[in-house]
């Protein structure tokens, strides 16, 4: 089959010239593949959509998650031109059939046993009709009682979900030429391999994981073995017996390993990364002391795939994200609520969208104005210092909840801290807080000790007191969970 992906026709000369060499190991699934064995997997899965039928520029959506099918999927929608959106396992049925109404995806790929018409209370909506058809290999797809007319996205190969953290949550229209520089800056800055073994916990459905471990894989015939989901007790045995060099994660992995965890030696292991979420330099150096290895930032977005990366050996308290990878140009821009000596951050470069799907929103043309706020030092490593603020409200006056946060990380036992906005019924919106820390804070003995550094109005009105911050599937606060929590406890 002549192809018409770049990724495909480098995956076809991984295949003509190691074929045999194994490329993913999944011991929770009892599999190993070769390069021959993920190919002839992805040309089943390939006539099996084609029989339904769908045709180019026909949307699929995921929910596999770190499946060992999930590569094979993934090359026989970019060989078919078939538009993939990953969503995560943990996206609930009623979820995943909102997003393939909203995009009008042809058909959601799903494991055998993933019923999406149960859960409901009555007849299913016909709007959201799907007709059930096993693809083989443990899979169904669940395909439009109504195929849609293919082409609604474009040229795009992959509709990446954003986490919202810059808005309301998105689908990226990114183009395979995006993908590629995207991957091309990674294993170069990150000096990965084609026979450098990745260890892959972080869901492959996100931006992380896709550009980080399923896409080398694909690229350069880069050995990946995957977990479902992250079991501290299994981490240490896969690095050792597999011999895996890289371990891309996220900070509360890399926490939780430090202090729960002995570890025994990892002499196979050269990199370990963390992105996703804040890393602290505690977390850092726990690591360190118990391995010898520095976890080393990463950052990006589901818009740009990679942006910055720290490739010092050094231990540093300002953790740093690095310099900007390969192609990619980071300049900050002037904004009136950036704290002094800093910018909002904005990239540009080959790995850039253009346009969200749909042309919603702005259209970004290669240039995309993050919400983070960072300095460049003068070694021309990037520092995040914080987000565009999401305002509170309090009786007309605004609050910036990082303020708040930086003050609550200063108090004594206090580890992390989020604040919200919570309803108000006086002053319309109120502060909340949850604190991470064995300390036995209240609501009052917060407002006394954040008094004498900050104003009466951004003192906040209700706290709750966690030894750990919720988190999402893909290692990021959880706000939604926590607005729960403050909102309890704000009616109790």
């Amino acid at each position: 089959m002549t192809s018409h992906s770049p990724i495909a026709e480098a995956f076809a000369s991984v295949l003509r010239d190691r074929g045999d060499d194994t490329l993913l190991m999944a011991p929770s699934e009892s599999l190993v593949l070769s390069a021959r064995t993920l190919d002839a997997l992805a040309t089943s899965l390939s006539a099996a959509l084609a029989r339904i039928p769908l045709a180019p520029g026909h949307l699929v959506i995921t929910s596999l998650g770190n499946a060992a099918v999930m590569p094979a999927v993934t090359l026989a929608c970019l060989r078919d031109r078939l538009p993939l959106m990953p969503a995560d396992r943990s996206v609930p049925v009623a979820e995943l059939l909102a997003l393939a109404t909203r995009w009008d995806a042809a058909a959601v790929i799903a494991p055998e046993g993933l019923d999406l018409h149960a859960g409901g209370t009555g007849p299913v909506d016909p709007t959201l009709a799907r007709v059930r058809i096993p693809i083989g290999h443990g899979l169904a797809a669940w395909v439009a009682a109504a195929l849609p007319a293919p082409g609604r996205h474009g040229a795009a190969a992959v509709l990446k979900l954003t986490s919202g953290s810059t808005g309301a949550p998105r689908a990226t229209c990114t183009e395979e030429r995006h993908l590629v520089a995207d991957v091309c800056h990674i294993v170069e800055a990150m000096a990965i391999g084609p026979r450098t073994p990745q260890f892959g916990v972080i869901p492959l459905s996100h931006s992380y994981g896709f550009s980080n471990l399923l896409l080398p894989l694909l690229w350069q015939g880069t050995p990946l073995l995957v977990r479902p989901q992250f079991v501290p007790t299994q981490v240490a045995p896969d690095i050792v017996s597999a011999r895996l060099e890289t371990f891309a994660g996220v900070p509360f992995m890399f926490e939780h390993l430090a202090a729960h965890q002995t570890l025994p030696p990892l002499p196979s292991l050269r990199l370990v990364l963390s992105a996703g979420a804040r890393l602290s330099f505690e977390a850092v150096t726990a690591f360190h002391a118990v391995t010898g290895l520095k976890v080393r930032s990463f950052y990006g977005s589901s818009e740009t795939g990679g942006i910055c990366f720290d490739d010092s050996p050094r231990l540093d308290a300002r953790v740093p994200v690095g310099r900007p990878m390969g192609a990619t140009r980071v300049d900050l821009v002037a904004d009136a609520d950036a704290p002094q000596g800093t910018g909002r951050i904005r990239v540009s470069g080959p790995n850039v969208i253009d346009r969200y799907a749909d042309d919603e929103g702005p259209h970004l043309g290669g240039t995309f104005l993050t919400g983070d706020y960072g300095r460049v030092e003068a070694d021309d490593t990037y520092v995040l210092v914080g987000r565009v603020a999401s305002f509170v409200n309090v009786a007309g006056r605004k609050v910036v909840p990082q303020e708040v946060e930086a003050a609550l990380r200063a108090l004594p036992g206090v580890s992390d801290a989020v604040a919200l906005g919570i309803d108000d019924a006086v002053r319309g919106q109120a502060l909340g807080v949850c604190l991470v820390s064995e300390a036995p804070w209240t609501a009052r003995t917060v407002r006394e000790a954040l008094a004498p550094h900050l104003a009466p109005y951004k003192l906040p009105r209700v706290v709750v007191v966690t030894r750990a911050l919720p988190l999402t599937d893909r290692g990021k606060v959880d706000r939604r969970a926590i607005a729960q929590l403050l909102a309890r406890a704000s009616a109790s």
